[in-house]
Order: structure tokens, then C-alpha cells, then sequence
């Protein structure tokens, strides 16, 4: 093959890679997002069944923090799965922030769980750790939320305040369990201190702890996230054309890329993918506001033209 054709046939790889906005993590996304989800509801309904045969009432179930998170990780990864799919069908994946930061909440509560099981109660318990429902509650359900949040090419950054939100949880179930536990007791119809959060330290140490616990597991995940986000972006800037590439010729792609979105997106949900843009326009020194207007003229062309052939298919 020739070098010439090679450079073409690159440049031809790179524009899908960019046209495509990408499609290849929408789908990869979307699949992770329903492994996570079915293992979670697995999980929590295996456990579920467990009690019922022993003659617990299912809603027991919902005392224990490994469910309660689980259900919570289960709630975002089936949360995010529409945008995933909608990133699938329209080849851009994209998400709201506040989902961004709900999906965050939930991973980092089941990865304390996981945590606690691998390094706390492994020592002590190891049937209660793995055994049973709890191998899938303790371990499996919550490391494919993590690997499914981490697949999950977001272009949010996550901050200190939301590693902060990511305590709601915690502060949420510590002040139920409390009330259960300190406040109203077993004698009276209150919960078992079935975590020893009373036993082996003082109450306020252990909230302390669990709190300082939960932020680093927040804080890590946050900071692993940001940096997979930080790289993805770099390779996606090396999978741009050339620096020598001419304008005209970036203009007539954003052109087709607003034609393609107004064939796919509905008219009253169109929208221009700034970030795309604005890493086209940082890269070659464009005005951002020129590939706006070449992109939206491709956009309601677009949906113009789709206008016009639903209203023949009417009159006809």
C-alpha cells in the first residue's frame, strides 16, 4: 500500500472516529450499565429468596446496608442506561451532570461495602462475607458497578463537593441505624447492633471513621474517573486530522455531522455538541462561533428537509 493511500486511508479513520462522536463508548456504556443492573437485582433478589425460605420477611432485608446500597447502585446504573442507549442510536453518548453525580453516589457506596467485606468482615467471617447471596452483594454486584461507572466515558469532572455527596448515603443509613440501635434498642423493638458499631469503639469514633472511610473510597474513584477522562480526551485530540488540515474541509464535515444529527435527533431535542466543537476549534485555532453556525446550518437543513417529506407523506 502506498504511503499516500496509507494517509488517506488514516485520515478516513479519523474522521469516523470523530463523525462517529463516540459511538464505540455509547455502546460500551449501555452494556455495561444492564451487567451492572442485572447483577445487582440479582444479587438482591437471591437474597431475598434465601430469607423467604428461612422464614424472614423480605422487607427484613432493607435494615442492612448491603442492600439498601446495592439497590442504590442497581437504581443508577438502570438510570443511566437510557442515555447510553440514546448515545447508541444517535452515535453521542452524553449525560446530565446531576446523573453523572447520582451514578458517582451509587458506585461509591458499593464499593464500601466491598471494602468492608474484603478487608473487615473477610477476617472475622468469611461465610458471612462470601457466602451465600452475599459472594454477588459483597463483591461481584459492586465491582461491576465500578468497572461499569469507570467504562462510562462521562466528560464531568468530579470535585471535592461531590466527593462530599457521595456521604448522603452513609450520614442517611448512620442516622437510621442509630436511632435503631442507641435510641430505641432491641428490648424495645429496635435493631440489633448487627454492624458492632457500638461494641468494639465508641459510637462517635465509629461514625467518624465510617465517614473518613467512605470520602477516600469517594475521593479515589473520583480521582481514577478524572484521569481515564483526562486520557480518553488526549487520544481522542491524537485521533483528530492533521494540524495542516485545511478549514474549508473541517467545516464541510461539521457540516454533514449537523445533517446526520437533524436526520436522528427529534426537532424539539436538537442540540450542538460543544464539547466536539470546542475541541475542533482549540485544536486548529477556529473560531468556535463559525463551526457553530457551519454545524447548525447542517442541523436544520437537516431537520427541514425531514419536515418537508412528513408533510408530503401526509398529503399523499
Amino acid at each position: 500500500m502506498s504511503e499516500d493511500r496509507k494517509e488517506k486511508r488514516g485520515r478516513r479513520y479519523s474522521r469516523r472516529y470523530i463523525i462517529g462522536l463516540y459511538s464505540t463508548r455509547s455502546i460500551i456504556a449501555f452494556i455495561a450499565c444492564i451487567i451492572a443492573m442485572f447483577f445487582s437485582l440479582g444479587g438482591i433478589v437471591f437474597g431475598m429468596i434465601l430469607y423467604t425460605r428461612n422464614g424472614v420477611p423480605p422487607i427484613e432485608l432493607f435494615r442492612y446496608f448491603t442492600i439498601d446500597m446495592n439497590t442504590l447502585g442497581a437504581f443508577a446504573s438502570g438510570m443511566m442506561a437510557p442515555y447510553a442507549l440514546e448515545g447508541v442510536l444517535k452515535k453521542r453518548f452524553s449525560c446530565p451532570g446531576w446523573a453523572a453525580k447520582f451514578y458517582y453516589i451509587g458506585t461509591s457506596s458499593v464499593v464500601l461495602i466491598m471494602f468492608f467485606a474484603v478487608c473487615v468482615i473477610s477476617w472475622s467471617d468469611p461465610v458471612m462475607a462470601f457466602g451465600g447471596a452475599n459472594l454477588y452483594l459483597h463483591t461481584l454486584c459492586p465491582a461491576m458497578i465500578l468497572l461499569s461507572f469507570l467504562l462510562i466515558e462521562s466528560d464531568y469532572r468530579y470535585t471535592i463537593q461531590d466527593n462530599l455527596l457521595c456521604l448522603i448515603p452513609v450520614i442517611v443509613y448512620g442516622t437510621v441505624y442509630v436511632r435503631e440501635v442507641i435510641f430505641i434498642g432491641p428490648e424495645n423493638g429496635g435493631w440489633e447492633d448487627m454492624y458492632c458499631f457500638t461494641i468494639y469503639a465508641p459510637a462517635a469514633f465509629s461514625a467518624v471513621a465510617m465517614l473518613a472511610i467512605s470520602f477516600g473510597i469517594a475521593f479515589l474513584i473520583g480521582h481514577v474517573s478524572n484521569r481515564l477522562s483526562a486520557y480518553r480526551r488526549r487520544r481522542l485530540e491524537e485521533g483528530l486530522w492533521d494540524q495542516d488540515v485545511d478549514p474549508a474541509e473541517i467545516k464541510i464535515e461539521l457540516f454533514g455531522l449537523g445533517r446526520y444529527m437533524g436526520r436522528h435527533e427529534e426537532p424539539g431535542r436538537a442540540s450542538i455538541p460543544m464539547d466536539i466543537i470546542g475541541l475542533i476549534a482549540g485544536r486548529y485555532g477556529l473560531r468556535e462561533e463559525e463551526l457553530i453556525r457551519v454545524y447548525a446550518k447542517g442541523l436544520t437543513d437537516s431537520i427541514r428537509d425531514r419536515l418537508k417529506e412528513k408533510q408530503h407523506g401526509r398529503k399523499t
